[in-house]
């Protein structure tokens, strides 16, 4: 992929898109391309367009952001066909979801009562979400995404096992207020309704 898509991708996604490392190797979220089938994780959903149970209401992609000219740029190179999954709003944040066109999950966020706080970005871990290692699906620095089915609550922790943030999980969503910016938690907890850690995700 060139450097010129790359750079107009960052410039268009307000929230940097973060890189980690697991025992599975160099793990990443990121607004580029990619290419491979379109697979969705056997063990969670496969019957299911995100593996989840929220499977939302399909929505023209050219609905989501409207008017925001670099972020509908960031879904077209990101290969987001012309339908998202409008999963619901929570605390004031509508979620959407696609599958892109090699099989990996794009996320599109909306403050709807905010003009520019708004972001899309792309996981390119594989398998990806939704798998046993990977149960949460958030933005970098902010508790927004999504979540596995089962998973009640996420968090944010430090290298110690602070909790730096938590919010509950409500139809697969969760979003938080608080934004602690890239780089400040070490870990990213998927919790069950019994408050026991499901999973754990080290974070760059």
């Amino acid at each position: 992929m060139n450097t010129d898509v790359i750079a107009r991708l960052a410039a268009a996604n307000p929230v940097p898109a973060p890189a980690r490392t697991s025992r599975h190797g160099r793990r990443r979220y990121a607004v580029v391309l990619v290419a491979a089938a379109l697979l969705v994780p056997v063990a969670y959903g496969a019957d299911r367009l995100l593996g989840i149970s929220n499977e939302g209401t399909a929505v023209p992609t050219s609905s989501v952001l409207p008017g925001q000219s670099q972020l509908d740029q960031a879904l077209r190179d990101m290969q987001v066909g012309d339908t998202m999954q409008m999963l619901g709003t929570v605390n004031g944040v509508r979620i959407y979801a696609a599958r892109n066109g090699g099989g990996h999950i794009c996320l599109a966020i909306d403050h709807v009562a905010e003009t520019y706080d708004k972001g899309v970005f792309c996981d390119l871990n594989e398998p990806g979400f939704p798998s046993p290692d990977d149960r949460v699906l958030s933005f970098p620095g902010q508790l927004q995404g999504i979540a596995a089915d089962g998973v009640a609550s996420v968090q944010f922790v430090d290298g110690a096992g602070a909790v730096l943030d938590s919010t509950p999980v409500t139809d697969n969503l969760f979003a938080s207020g608080t934004r602690l910016g890239p780089g400040v938690a070490a870990y990213i907890e998927a919790l069950d309704a019994n408050g026991s850690v499901v999973s754990r995700q080290k974070l760059p």
